[in-house]
């Protein structure tokens, strides 16, 4: 579980590094749902605190799929 915790700090990161191109920023979010519930929090402040339109609702959009337990594709 802690290897889980830090994998999903590491992502959270990557998406909030405005240094890095918006396709890594994606994918990292992409990455996060690997994780389903356990990476609603990420996803959930990926959304508050990113000034990107598309890194907000792409985060949006997984935390609802995920709370309907709908399935995620990573070819998003």
């Amino acid at each position: 579980m802690e290897n889980e915790n830090i994998a999903i700090e590491i992502l959270k990161g990557i998406a909030m590094d405005d240094s890095r191109v918006l396709v890594e920023r994606q994918r990292a979010i992409d990455a996060l749902t690997l994780f389903r519930e356990s990476s609603i929090p990420a996803l959930q402040f990926i959304e508050r605190k990113t000034g990107m339109n598309v890194l907000k609702e792409r985060s949006r959009l997984y935390i609802q799929r995920i709370k309907q337990g709908a399935s995620i594709s990573m070819t998003l």
